[in-house]
């Protein structure tokens, strides 16, 4: 057999192989309508495998897929998400409440006529304090991750706007850092501490003002990281 003849042979037989094996099996967690399946590739990118979710999302007007996926897309995105990502239909964001008005007018301070009672007091009080701020959170953990120190929290949908805010975050009374993924607004990823051990102390402030204070168990939190896939010589 001629070397042109065998080369045409093994490159058949590699084309055969490359493939993609089809398991059953449905995501842990599911998205409306969002269908997928769990696969492993073989020889699509070199000579090793790879696995899997092929995944298909579908808008009012078409369906979007296949889309590939290392982790179940429900643990990363909401419906809000895939309609953002893949349907082209965008959310508008909340804006964050305005603190009410603390300053008190200097002429009912000043007036000699002034006269107390129980419901002056308590307007007086409630002019005085300001309104709480809403949540950014939802309290749900979609991914901890000790292995790369890293968490991601839910946020409220849809997003607040946070342009031109400070986001500061604190995990087991220390100093995290957190920042809403640009291209995933419901997600907001946090560095988890040196020596953290769950269940932890979370508090996340916007502008100085405390907007989330919970106590997270630390269920779901493990090892993830996967290692980059290598390739058989």
């Amino acid at each position: 057999m001629s070397k042109k003849l065998k080369l045409l042979v093994i490159l058949s037989s590699l084309l055969l192989t490359m493939c993609r094996r089809y398991e059953e099996g449905a995501p842990l967690l599911t998205l409306e309508g969002l269908s997928c399946r769990n696969y492993t590739a073989y020889f699509e990118h070199g000579l090793s495998s790879s696995e899997g979710l092929e995944c298909y999302y579908a808008c009012p007007d078409k369906t979007i897929g296949p889309l590939d996926f290392q982790l179940d897309p429900a643990l990363l995105y909401t419906e809000g998400d895939m309609d953002r990502l893949y349907c082209g239909i965008d959310l508008q964001p909340t804006p964050t409440p305005a603190l009410a008005s603390t300053s008190t007018s200097p002429t009912a301070v000043a007036s000699p006529t002034l006269v107390s009672s129980p419901t002056t007091e308590i307007s007086a009080a409630a002019e005085l304090t300001p309104t709480a701020p809403a949540p950014l959170l939802t309290g749900k953990v979609t991914m901890c991750d000790t292995g790369m120190n890293l968490i991601s929290f839910r946020t409220i949908e849809p997003p607040p706007d946070l342009t031109g805010k400070s986001l500061t975050a604190q995990i087991a009374d220390q100093d995290s850092s957190c920042y809403i993924n640009p291209t995933n607004l419901s997600l907001m990823t946090c560095t988890i501490p040196a020596g953290v051990i769950f269940p932890a102390h979370v508090v996340v402030s916007v502008d100085g003002l405390i907007v989330d204070d919970f106590v997270y168990d630390g269920l779901g939190c493990a090892q993830i990281t996967t290692p980059m896939p290598t390739t058989t010589p």
